[in-house]
């Protein structure tokens, strides 16, 4: 019995290591593509609106009279949407699966239970589908136009 535990925990700690390591070689690079595709986005939806645009890295300035918005990344997955010195919106760039793993050490999770959470996370982690998501929307938006929309909508 002991036996097959201690095989049910190093089957469980190789596929800790594995999800890790997909995070970071798939899951990580993916979520900072779609912080620099919702900067993008964010460039394009007022140029054609006609605002005057100023991007540097993580960082896009557009002005329209005396109306000045600024977007940029803190360098992670989230978003900061700043009218002056006020922040009107923050966007989080998340993945499906994301929370799915980790911080249960102190709960009493079955073995088995933890298997098939970190077996789901693999299949998440191999495969990752990407959302936007904030505090002041709290919806799962696939693109940034959605989002943008939903901020400033029409």
């Amino acid at each position: 019995m002991s036996n097959e535990i201690e095989e049910l925990k190093l089957e469980l700690n190789r596929l800790k290591d594995d999800n890790r390591e997909l995070f970071q070689t798939l899951v990580e690079p993916g979520l900072h593509r779609k912080v620099q595709e919702f900067l993008d986005s964010f460039e394009d939806y007022f140029r054609e609106r006609g605002f005057v645009i100023r991007k540097k890295e993580n960082k896009v300035r557009v002005s329209f009279d005396d109306l000045h918005l600024k977007a940029f990344s803190d360098g992670g997955h989230d978003i900061f949407i700043m009218r002056g010195k006020e922040q009107i919106a923050s966007v989080t760039v998340k993945f499906i699966g994301e929370g799915e793993s980790g911080g249960r050490q102190g709960q009493s999770v079955d073995l088995l239970d933890q298997l098939e959470k970190e077996k789901s996370l693999a299949n998440d982690l191999s495969n990752p589908v990407f959302y936007y998501t904030g505090r002041e929307f709290g919806f799962k938006y696939e693109t940034p136009l959605s989002v943008l929309e939903s901020i400033f909508g029409v």
